[in-house]
């Protein structure tokens, strides 16, 4: 009898090339999009989050859930001075899927300022129900934004979230207040 893998080193040996490829184009088509924002006039924050984890409820001691960007130390300056919770108060999604792994460029928009903070992101919905179920539990989700050291840089609430949980299909999804424009 062979013995039991571990489901998370199961899903970690699936990805190959065609990951890393995606990876690689998120990250591209995040620096031409805010390209194509400052050439409009926009101010535009790029901020890596090579990791990026999907949290629920049930997972921790606290009550956060959602998207838990972990960024670089030498990013972490960028994010403060360009974040206002206030001001950024939309939100569009590019980029694709592949096998439930999210490959996606998130980007928050502040429109009086027209300012955005893009950030690019991987994040794998195969291991992300309890995540929906909070989600959906309370009509919201959220991004949240630290360093390694665990210290909270931002949070920002997704209204409608739809596109952050099933794949985009490499077209821009929008959200806001509002309904989200697809």
């Amino acid at each position: 009898m062979a013995p039991e893998t571990d489901p998370f080193v199961q899903n970690r040996e699936r990805l190959g090339d065609e990951h890393i490829q995606a990876w690689e184009q998120t990250i591209e088509e995040t620096k031409l999009l805010a390209d194509e924002r400052r050439e409009d006039g926009w101010e535009t924050t790029t901020v890596m989050a090579p990791h990026t984890d999907t949290v629920s409820r049930d997972m921790n001691a606290h009550d956060r859930f959602g998207l838990m960007h972990v960024l670089p130390n030498n990013y972490a300056d960028d994010f403060r001075e360009a974040f206002d919770d206030e001001a950024f108060t939309e939100y569009l999604v590019y980029g694709s899927a592949i096998e439930g792994v999210m490959y996606v460029a998130i980007e928050l928009i502040d429109p009086e300022a027209e300012r955005s903070i893009l950030v690019p992101c991987k994040y794998d919905m195969t291991m992300a129900e309890g995540m929906t179920k909070s989600a959906l539990d309370e009509g919201a989700l959220y991004s949240y934004f630290k360093l390694i050291s665990g210290e909270i840089l931002g949070r920002f609430r997704y209204e409608e979230f739809e596109p952050l949980v099933t794949p985009p299909d490499g077209a821009a999804a929008s959200g806001a207040a509002g309904p989200t424009d697809t």
